[in-house]
This record gives structure tokens, C-alpha cells and sequence, in this order.
């Protein structure tokens, strides 16, 4: 394994692409002769933006894209990744192993791609090492920095690994804002020529304030329309800091604040969880929820949502689905999350809980039960068309056609290497 991480960090691609079995080519265009088959490595299929979005991909082009995925591990999915199957190679987080490799492998050539596309570090890598002579890799990003406190060292290696490894395997790298493509560039040395931003997007409609749903989902917490619910969405984490948003909501000492939160570890038996509400106080009323697949709903129910985020956000994709229910957000400065707010007021610094606590109070309601808000509903609005998911998703279909030939007509990619080459 040492070696195997020596000559990925010396720049060189440890496995030569492998030649395609069973390729038959595209008709021209996305609707004409069969659909384009695209592959997708990802570490999990967890809750999380980037599943999310990947989910929300399949199911806006089903009809003009065949998919499948690897996923690392074999965790259930949480979305509904709808027709595309799914090979899961059964890792546990944080394991190697070169046969689970060779199975990713057998199971690209079988289904013989006509484009790769990775997700994530780990997912990254993994495509890169799976050696698929001719057909175009793709990578993404979904976030901004990886301090020591707080992230995993393996994944800040891997991520470190990515900045020599960019310049020899990825045709393109898709980031999901400009602020992660910034910091990879700049700080990590990702190959700039070959970055691209495509935003996150979601499905305006299908996040729509609903009342009905908020009447329902508030009468069974027991709440009243005075009582302000104030959301975090997102799993247990030190990159959530939602120590620091209890520190925030207990400074605040509003008596008709109920804290929502909604997330992987965020569930009233969590040992964790219980240590950072005893560290804010018995005054702070709290209503942990667990996983939740009915985000829509939970939306309409809130009052406020809050990202706290200590690091690493890029285009959190539940601020996204915040603005498309009329949600007012209020957030740390971190990545971009800043045109998602209803102003400056609304934003804090990173790790300081009484900014927080200033910025939710800035976002509060003016009025008992008031909901949706003049200047949430402009906001959307104003945002609806350029984070639509009918807009991202016609991005990644528009990058499809840059780099598969066949569904161009035109030269197709730049030719693959097996060394070295130029950034």
C-alpha cells in the first residue's frame, strides 16, 4: 500500500487504462440510437449533498442516460437512485483492497461506459485507479478546505493526492462552486486548465412550501405557530459544528425557540449528540429527529434553517432546497454560501457562536407565525432559474457532449496518456 500511494503522490497512473470490452458506439446525440452510458464511482450512497445531487442526475436524465454505480461501500442508499443499478464493492470506510478494485473493474468493462464519472475524493481516485483505456473521466468536487481538526487524515491525504494525480488522469474536473475550485486550485495544486464549475441544482416544485404538510408535521412536535423552529439539517459532524449552533441558540435565550435537527447522528439516543446539548443548557428545547427522507415537509415546518459549518462547505445543497421552500438561511461564511441569505446580517464567522447568535437573531421573525416572507419568496425567485436542476442537469449533459465523441461529432477528447503529461 505504501508503495501504491508513493507512486500515486510522484504523479504517476499506477494502472494502464485498460482496453473497453463490448463498446459499441453512440448514435449522435443524446436521443438518437441508444443512450449514452455513463458510470458513477462514489464513495457511499449515504445522506448527503453530493448523493443527493447524483440521485437527482439519474432520475432528470433517465431518458437520454443509461447509468450505473459503484459505490465503495455497501450502504444503503438513502435516495432514490431510481432505474440505475448499483455494484456495491462492499468496503468498509477507510479499507484498501486491490480485489474490490479489480471487481470495480470488471463490472465498468462489462457495462462498457461511455463516459466515468467520480464523486468525491475517495470516488476520484478509485476511477482514476480503474484504468479505462479511451473513455473520458470526470471528476468532482463538493467542498473547500480539510483542516487537521475535523477531517480524516486518510481523506486529507487522498485529497492531497488528487493535486499531482489531476494532472494526469481526470479529462475534466467539475466543482461545485466557484470557492471550491478556488481553494483546490490554489492550495492543493489541482490542474486548473482542467477545472470546470457546474453549481448544484434541485427541484424548485418538489421543495414548494406546502401548509397542509407544515400544519401536520408541527401538530405531531407539539408545536404552536408562536414557537420558532429553527433547523439544522445534516449529520452529526465536526464539519457541522452543531456545537456551536447550541452554543449560538443557548446565547440567544429565546424561551420559543425548538431546535429541528434532521441528519445521520442526530437521533435523542446519540451519546454525542446528548453531550452537546448538556454542554447548552436545559433551556434549550431540542427536537432530534434522525435521518429524515421527508425534507419537503420538514422544510415547510421550519421557521429558520441555520448552517453552522466550521469548514469545508462549497454549495451546501439543503440551503439550495432552503430558498426553494421559502426558508429564510441563516449560515457561516464559509464556501459559497452567501447569495443564499436573505442579507449580510444573516451571516456569521466560522467557530464564533455569539456572531451566530447576533445573525440568527437577525433573520427572526418580525411577527408570530409569520412564515413565508416577502424577501424569501423574491429570493427564490431571483435564484429559481440558476440552480434549477434542469439547468445543472443540462450542464453535465452539455459537458457529456464535450468529451464523448460520439455524441458530438466531434473529435472527442484530448487523447489519453499513459505517464506523464502537462497540466
Amino acid at each position: 500500500m505504501n508503495a501504491l500511494v508513493g507512486s500515486v503522490a510522484a504523479g504517476r497512473l499506477l494502472s494502464p487504462r485498460l482496453p473497453r470490452a463490448d463498446h459499441h458506439p453512440a448514435e449522435p446525440g443524446f436521443s438518437a440510437g441508444r443512450p449514452l452510458r455513463v458510470l458513477h464511482v462514489v464513495p457511499a450512497l449515504g445522506q448527503g449533498g453530493a448523493e443527493r445531487l447524483l440521485a437527482e442526475l439519474v432520475r432528470h436524465t433517465r431518458r437520454l442516460l443509461t447509468h450505473r454505480i459503484v459505490s465503495l461501500t455497501d450502504q444503503p442508499a438513502f435516495f432514490d437512485f431510481g432505474a440505475a443499478e448499483v455494484v456495491p464493492l462492499g468496503l468498509a470506510r477507510g479499507q484498501v483492497s486491490l480485489a474490490a478494485l479489480q471487481r470495480a473493474r470488471a463490472a465498468a468493462r462489462a457495462f462498457a461506459p461511455d463516459l466515468v464519472q467520480c464523486w468525491l475524493y475517495h470516488g476520484n481516485l478509485a476511477g482514476s485507479l480503474m484504468g479505462l483505456r479511451g473513455t473520458p473521466l470526470v471528476w468532482s468536487v463538493h467542498n473547500t478546505d480539510l483542516p487537521c481538526a475535523g477531517t480524516k487524515p486518510l481523506t486529507r491525504l487522498v485529497a492531497r493526492l488528487g493535486g499531482p494525480l489531476s494532472r494526469v488522469s481526470p479529462d475534466t474536473i467539475v466543482y461545485c462552486s466557484d470557492s471550491a475550485r478556488a481553494w483546490h486550485e490554489q492550495r492543493l495544486g489541482y490542474a486548473a486548465r482542467r477545472g470546470r464549475v457546474i453549481g448544484n441544482g434541485v427541484d424548485f416544485p418538489a421543495f414548494a412550501f406546502d401548509l397542509a404538510a407544515r400544519a401536520k408535521l408541527r401538530a405531531a412536535w407539539n408545536l404552536t405557530e408562536e414557537q420558532v423552529a429553527i433547523g439544522t439539517i445534516g449529520r452529526l459532524n465536526p464539519q457541522k459544528d452543531h456545537a456551536g449552533i447550541a452554543a449560538a441558540l443557548a446565547r440567544l435565550g429565546r424561551r420559543d425557540a425548538v431546535w429541528v435537527l434532521a441528519g445521520s447522528g442526530c437521533d435523542a439516543g446519540n451519546p454525542a449528540l446528548g453531550r452537546i446539548l448538556d454542554r447548552a443548557g436545559p433551556d434549550l428545547r431540542t427536537l432530534p429527529l434522525g435521518p429524515r427522507g421527508d425534507m419537503p415537509a420538514i422544510l415547510s415546518a421550519l421557521d429558520l434553517l441555520v448552517i453552522g459549518s466550521a469548514f469545508g462547505e462549497a454549495l451546501p445543497m439543503v440551503a439550495l432546497e432552503a430558498v426553494a421552500n421559502d426558508l429564510p438561511v441563516v449560515a457561516t461564511r464559509v464556501g459559497s454560501v452567501e447569495p443564499l441569505v436573505l442579507d449580510a446580517a444573516c451571516l456569521a464567522a466560522p467557530g464564533d457562536p455569539a456572531a451566530l447568535a447576533d445573525a440568527i437573531a437577525a433573520a427572526w421573525p418580525a411577527l408570530p407565525g409569520e412564515r413565508r416572507r416577502a424577501s424569501a419568496v423574491n429570493k427564490r425567485l431571483a435564484l429559481a432559474a440558476e440552480y434549477a436542476i434542469a439547468a445543472t442537469t443540462a450542464k453535465y449533459q452539455q459537458l457529456y457532449r464535450d468529451l464523448i465523441p460520439s455524441a458530438s461529432g466531434a473529435a472527442g477528447p484530448r487523447p489519453r496518456h499513459h505517464g506523464m503529461t502537462t497540466p
